[in-house]
């Protein structure tokens, strides 16, 4: 690790690199903030139509930085890009930024540091920097555009939901849109919304999680405190409670997650009325599931659209398209005019170099990190951003203090070996215990207690956060917010 770093390069100006650049700067670090596009943001400077916050406002909030008392749950895009830009106008970060200049290529410089080739107005420029923060997050701009047999006869439009831009380039179409994550659900409520007939296709469905369990109970109150947190498949350092808990307390757990996954059934209608609809019930276990990419808090009236007819569920995937519309695997055809693909975008880190990826060593569900942030291979370069959790604007925070205060000396890594240990160990965990994806190796989505716990004790902070007469009840039964973290965030503790 490079101590007291005299140039730091952060490659970003999205969540992590706005949060990491406040922290820093407020540190007295010299950071220069490179950002490919023309605003603050990452992907809420380029959502789709609709798109918004996935869980309440008090989720998804900086916490010493609280959106305005206006604005409403699961925030709209825009509303949170606004917000961003407050928050880096505030915090002294906006001249820091350099917009329109992405990053072409990173590599080490043989005097020591990092050389960074950076384009803007098609000129390209390096410069030499003590240290690296990648702040670019778990995917690119670059949508993922699968292909389809047959896509040359095809005589409609293909679009990925990142080009769609307004939903009236809809109307009056057939459309049919392939996913079923968060963002397949949206785009099929604004196709529905204006479109002559709208299928969704997917290969199979997922676990839904309600804004309100039964419609009662919010679900941070059910999903994000440290009971839940303990009934969930033990994390690969387990506390005392998980391993009495999934030992002689192994029954129970079973019937808990068996119990939610009934009560989401009977909420969203998931099953098939002895075959008379589409069978919605997801074949994971949800306590397997939870850790899936495509795990969702889809608006209400994304499931009434399914089961009203609005929208047509179509369980299976494109064998072929034909010249106006297609085949599928399980033998069905569907006329339609629109392909509009919901299906995510793509990790690209092929801005660093060849021999530096190698050394960090993707692996094909994703880049293994000590704390989700540190390579013991590679000292000097760090990851903030790189870990999937429900309150990611949270998490962003913590690990940027965390981070700083490696930098100051003020606590210490590990050797290498321990490092290397703990990375092992957490990689063959997720394997166990969480479905495949691209980006596996940065999920913890409700393990995230674990995680930032971690983070608090390594720099001396105490992780039981809740406060008053009834702090103990609170901390097995209570959600944790980033208000919780208040402190923490604000460099007071």
């Amino acid at each position: 690790m490079t101590p007291s770093p005299q140039s730091i390069a952060i490659i970003g100006a999205g969540v992590a690199g706005l949060v990491t650049a406040k922290t820093l700067v407020a540190r007295g670090y010299d950071c220069t903030v490179f950002e490919a596009g023309t605003r603050v943001g990452g992907v809420w400077a380029a959502g789709y139509p609709g798109f918004g916050v996935q869980v309440q406002r008090e989720l998804y909030e900086f916490p010493d930085w609280p959106l305005p008392a206006d604005v409403p749950d699961f925030t709209p895009g825009e509303l949170v890009q606004r917000h961003l830009e407050d928050y880096a106008r505030h915090f002294a970060v906006w001249p820091r930024i350099v917009f329109a200049t992405p990053v072409r290529e990173l590599r080490a410089d043989p005097a020591g540091g990092w050389l960074l080739t950076t384009e803007h107005d098609g000129e390209r420029a390096s410069r030499h920097f003590d240290f690296v923060v990648a702040c670019t997050g778990l995917y690119s701009n670059r949508p993922h555009r699968p292909s389809f047999a047959g896509e040359a006869e095809f005589r409609g439009e293909i679009l990925h939901l990142a080009e769609l831009g307004d939903r009236e380039r809809l109307r009056g179409r057939r459309v049919a849109i392939v996913g079923f994550g968060k963002s397949a659900s949206d785009a099929a409520l604004e196709a529905a919304a204006v479109a002559r007939a709208t299928t969704i296709v997917f290969r199979a469905p997922h676990w839904p999680v309600p804004a309100r369990l039964l419609g009662i109970l919010p679900f941070k109150w059910a999903m994000l405190n440290r009971l839940t947190s303990s009934l969930l498949p033990p994390h690969y350092r387990p506390s005392a409670l998980e391993r009495a808990l999934h030992s002689i307390g192994k029954p129970l757990v079973w019937l808990w997650w068996r119990i939610v996954e009934g009560l989401l059934v009977a909420q969203f209608g998931l099953g098939s009325r002895d075959g008379t609809r589409p069978d919605l019930v997801p074949k994971q276990p949800i306590e397997r599931e939870a850790f899936s990419e495509a795990v969702m808090l889809p608006r209400p009236a994304f499931y009434r659209a399914l089961r009203s007819g609005l929208v047509e569920p179509l369980q299976t995937e494109i064998a072929t398209l034909t010249p106006t519309g297609a085949v599928f695997a399980n033998g069905a055809t569907r006329e339609f005019d629109t392909l509009l693909l919901a299906t995510g975008w793509e990790t690209d880190y092929g801005w660093i170099a060849r021999d530096l990826r190698e050394t960090l060593h993707f692996d094909d569900d994703g880049l293994y990190l000590y704390r989700q942030m540190l390579s013991p291979d590679v000292p000097g370069l760090a990851f903030v951003g790189y870990a999937s959790t429900i309150t990611s604007t949270l998490t962003y925070n913590l690990q940027a203090r965390w981070l700083a205060d490696l930098l100051d000396d003020r606590h210490r890594l590990p050797a290498a070996a321990a490092m290397r240990e703990d990375v092992d160990a957490q990689r063959a965990w997720k394997r166990r215990t969480m479905p495949f994806s691209r980006g596996r190796a940065a999920r913890l989505l409700l393990h995230m207690l674990h995680y930032h716990d971690s983070l608090l004790e390594d720099i001396g902070v105490t992780p039981l956060r809740k406060r008053g007469w009834y702090a103990p009840f609170k901390e097995v039964f209570a959600p944790y917010e980033p208000r919780d973290y208040r402190e923490v965030a604000a460099d007071r503790e």
